[in-house]
C-alpha cells in the first residue's frame, strides 16, 4: 500500500491504548482510537480503516464481536487482535473469522510494526461475486494461504475501495451476468490504465467468454467448483504462505503453539475437531497438518482417511502418551508425545518442507 494507513486502535485500558496510538503516529500512521467495541464499530461506519488494533477482553462487546461487525461494514479491514489472557475460544473465533494474528500482551512496539509490514506486504485480491457463487471456505483458505482479501458484489457503487485501493489480483464470478463484469474491467482499466492480474471463475460452458476479456488485459479463467493450488498456479507460488492445519486447535498447548509458528510466518488454519477439518479439506491446500490427538482417537482410521484425501499432505501427530507410537512408526508419520518443545515442532515442519 503506497497511501497513508489509517488505524483505529480499540482497547478499555487508557494507558495502553493512548500509548499505542501516540507510537503509531510517529511512525507516520494515521491513528484513531476507541474505548470500547461500540464506539469502534460508529467509527467504522463512517469512517473506512486499513487495520483495525482491538482487545479482545472488553466490557459490554468483545474485541472479537467488534471485529465481526466491523468486517461486515468494511470487508477489506485487518483484524489484529491483542489480549492479556489465555481466552482460548474468543482468540479461535477471532482467527476463524479472518484475523491476522493475536498479540499478546505486554508486546513490543517493534513486534507491532513488524506485524503491520508483514500484513501490508501481502497481495491485495478483490474477489467480486454477485451470488455468492465462490464458496466462503474458499474465500477463508485465499485468506490464509497469504493474500488479503475484501468481498464485494457487482454493484457499482459499492466497489470504489476496489478503484481506490488498485487490487493485486481481481476474482471475478461470471456465472450471473458476464456483461457487468466485463464492464468491471473497462472502467478499472479507464481510470488506472491497467486491470490487475485478474482470475475469471465459472462454470465451464462460461469459458468461451474469456476471448472478450483478454482484449482488456491479462485475464486467465478457472472453472468451478475451485481450489487453491489452481490460484496460485495462476498468481505465482512466491505469492502464497506455508500453510499449516491445527486439528483439536483449542487445547492450551495449542494456543501457545499458535503464537510461535505465527511469529515465524507460518498459516494457521485452526480446527475445533477431526470432522470440521474433513468438511472443509475439499476446499483448502495445506502443507502440513499439525492433530492434537485425543486419547479416543483412532490415529491409524485418522491417518489412513488423510492419505486418501491429501496423499502428499505431511502429518505431525501430537500424542497423549506412547500407547499410538508403534501404530505410527508403522506408517512412516511424524510424531511427538507431550509435553513437547515448541522447537521439535518447528524442526518437524522443517523436515516436512524440504
Amino acid at each position: 500500500m503506497d497511501k497513508k494507513l489509517k488505524i483505529l486502535v480499540v482497547d478499555d485500558e487508557d494507558a495502553l491504548r493512548f500509548s499505542l496510538a501516540s507510537i503509531l503516529e510517529m511512525e507516520g500512521f494515521e491513528v484513531k482510537t476507541a474505548e470500547d467495541g461500540f464506539k469502534a464499530v460508529e467509527m467504522a461506519e463512517k469512517e473506512s480503516f486499513d487495520i483495525l488494533f482491538s482487545d479482545i477482553r472488553m466490557p459490554g462487546r468483545t474485541g472479537t464481536e467488534t471485529f465481526k461487525l466491523i468486517k461486515k461494514i468494511r470487508p477489506d479491514i485487518i483484524g489484529v487482535m491483542m489480549t492479556a489472557y489465555a481466552l482460548n475460544d474468543l482468540i479461535v473465533e477471532a482467527l476463524n473469522l479472518g484475523a491476522f494474528t493475536c498479540l499478546s500482551k505486554p508486546f513490543e512496539i517493534g513486534t507491532v510494526l513488524s506485524t503491520i509490514k508483514d500484513v501490508t506486504s501481502r497481495p491485495f485480491a478483490v474477489v467480486v461475486d454477485n451470488e455468492a457463487n465462490i464458496d466462503s471456505n474458499f474465500l477463508n483458505s485465499l485468506k490464509h494461504s497469504g493474500l488479503n482479501v475484501a468481498t464485494t458484489d457487482m454493484d457499482m457503487s459499492k466497489i470504489d475501495f476496489m478503484f481506490k485501493h488498485k487490487p493485486d489480483i481481481l476474482i471475478l464470478s461470471i456465472d450471473n451476468d458476464a456483461e457487468i463484469s466485463l464492464s468491471i474491467l473497462e472502467k478499472l482499466k479507464e481510470m488506472t490504465g491497467s486491470i490487475p492480474k485478474t482470475i475469471l471463475v465459472g462454470s465451464e460452458e462460461n469459458a468461451g467468454i474469456l476471448e472478450r476479456f483478454q482484449k482488456i488485459g491479462t485475464v486467465s479463467f478457472i472453472k468451478t467448483p475451485i481450489c487453491i493450488p489452481q490460484v496460485f498456479d495462476i498468481l505465482g507460488q512466491e505469492n502464497r504462505k506455508y500453510n499449516i492445519a491445527m486439528i483439536n486447535a483449542n487445547s492450551d498447548e495449542f494456543i501457545s503453539l499458535r503464537a510461535s509458528l505465527l511469529e515465524k510466518k507460518f498459516n494457521l488454519i485452526p480446527y475445533n475437531n477431526f470432522q470440521s477439518f474433513f468438511d472443509e479439506i475439499k476446499y483448502c491446500f495445506f502443507d502440513t497438518v499439525l492433530i492434537n490427538t485425543k486419547i479416543e482417537t483412532n490415529i491409524s482410521d485418522f491417518h489412513d482417511k488423510l492419505q486418501r484425501l491429501m496423499p502428499n499432505i505431511g502429518a505431525i501427530y501430537i500424542l497423549q502418551d506412547e500407547a499410538n507410537v508403534e501404530a505410527l512408526k508403522k506408517k512412516g508419520c511424524f510424531y511427538l508425545t507431550k509435553p513437547f518443545e515448541i522447537d521439535d515442532i518447528i524442526s518437524l515442519i522443517n523436515k516436512i518442507r524440504k
